[in-house]
């Protein structure tokens, strides 16, 4: 959350170590720096490759749904799996630009070898507060 609150776009994502709960390092939201591929998830993705972190290991918890960009891209680091708050179907409710795509239709669609599970609606009393108007 505290990396969803930071950005302007209020999305964030966490990368959790299952065996312990553990958070090993975030992200948020940095498109508007001009890199719109700057989502939460792909952020964190970034930084993860870049520490040496095999993704195969750990989940990825985000306060959204992982919009089509993002879920490709979780999809093909092979992350063990993806829990997100706030639906798309939300966002979209409130005003927020997104593909209406969801996650598990993407992750089904996949013949990749590995899909991660996915958990989705977690703690939506703390992330739909996020989403209630659209940054201007």
């Amino acid at each position: 959350m505290r990396h969803a609150r930071t950005a302007r776009w209020p999305f964030g994502a966490a990368l959790v170590d299952p065996a312990d709960g553990s958070v090993v390092m975030g992200a948020g939201n940095s498109s508007e720096g001009g890199d719109l591929t700057a989502h939460a998830e792909v952020s964190l993705l970034r930084k993860a490759a870049a520490a040496g972190i095999p993704l195969r290991s750990y989940v990825v918890v985000s306060t959204a749904e992982p919009c089509p960009m993002c879920a490709g891209a979780l999809l093909w680091s092979e992350v063990r799996g993806v829990a997100y708050g706030t639906s798309i179907a939300y966002l979209v409710s409130r005003g927020f630009p997104q593909i209406q795509v969801p996650c598990g239709e993407i992750v089904a669609r996949s013949t990749l070898p590995r899909r991660p599970s996915l958990a989705h609606h977690i703690r939506t009393d703390l992330t739909d507060s996020l989403y209630r108007t659209v940054p201007r």
